[in-house]
């Protein structure tokens, strides 16, 4: 039977292309260092570059933009500032219903009776801060979890975790609520149905806007949890030999099948390029899809070459 690998496919493809960035950069600095100084160039007057290589410049640096700043916004950073402005919302939602509950409070120790009585209003305003707060919180929860999941085994605590901008909404009003209802045998018919209606109508809104419509399936933790552990494979240990050009993520592979342990070394990724091991293994680090990755890759880089090449040729000759 075939050994299954315990790196997932993205592992590999990342090591692959953080490999060959790293190779071109050896490469680069090395051809630098034995280059002899060259002659001082004469000046001579700028060219002028094609309109079209400007704008494929243009739009080449808008990209390398675009991916350098994404991996910050799907980081560690991103995530826990995500969670704490939440947790932050969460708190002035509480603070929220301690004021409607002083101003309800004050509001029966006057003997308020109509529902537009200031102390009414004061308390509705509490509530409707509570409900905005409330429903901010979640959907800064639920971009968190997007970008980082909840792994647990548990089925409940992932749930719990999941739905906790709809826990916090009833944290937030049933408190209020009950106080609501013990006291509402001082207020008159009209007032009191006005403001358990308004109450009821913010617990709804509230919690249906808080909750996690997306939360992950079992199979998708599951699949999420495989390739988290991959990925910590993948960045703690690789292995190589003395005299191979190839990094593994595989000890048991089969191309180290004949290798003695004493020719057999092993480190961090980092450590395998140091050690000039920059091409991945075909069979446990995703060496044959990467090659062909990069040949796909340098068949499109000829073909815009050409394409721009014979763009300039064609000004060139109209101008």
């Amino acid at each position: 039977m075939e050994k299954k690998s315990t790196v997932s496919d993205a592992a590999k493809a990342e090591a692959a292309k953080k490999a060959a960035a790293a190779k071109k950069a050896a490469a680069a600095k090395k051809t630098t260092t034995k280059s002899a100084p060259a002659k001082p160039a004469t000046k001579s007057a700028p060219k002028k570059a094609p309109v079209k290589e400007v704008a494929k410049a243009e739009e080449v640096e808008e990209v390398v933009e675009q991916e350098t700043e994404a991996p910050a916004s799907g980081g560690k950073g991103s995530v826990k500032g995500l969670r704490i402005g939440a947790i932050i919302l969460w708190v002035l939602a509480i603070a929220a219903e301690v004021g409607a509950f002083f101003a309800f409070s004050y509001a029966i120790r006057n003997g308020a009776q109509n529902w537009n009585d200031p102390e009414f209003l004061l308390m509705i305003g509490a509530l409707v801060l509570d409900a905005i707060f409330c429903i901010v919180a979640a959907q800064l929860w639920k971009k968190s979890n997007r970008i980082r999941p909840c792994l647990a085994d548990s089925k409940l605590v992932r749930t719990l975790w999941h739905q906790l901008g709809v826990i916090m909404v009833l944290v937030c009003f049933l408190p209020i609520g009950i106080f609501l209802l013990a006291k509402s045998d001082k207020l008159n018919k009209k007032t009191k149905t006005i403001l358990i209606a308004i109450l009821a109508a913010l617990l709804l809104s509230a919690g249906t806007a808080s909750v996690d419509f997306q939360q992950p399936t079992e199979a998708e933790v599951q699949q999420l949890q495989e390739e988290a552990a991959a990925e910590a494979d993948y960045t703690g240990t690789v292995y190589w030999t003395r005299y191979g050009k190839s990094y593994h993520f595989d000890p048991d592979c089969q191309a180290l099948s004949r290798t003695s342990p004493e020719n057999l070394f092993s480190g961090t990724l980092d450590e395998a390029f140091a050690a000039n091991r920059w091409d991945p293994c075909d069979f446990c680090a995703g060496g044959a899809e990467a090659k062909l990755d990069e040949a796909a890759a340098d068949t499109t880089d000829t073909t815009d070459t050409t394409t721009d090449t014979t763009d300039t040729t064609t000004e060139t000759t109209t101008d």
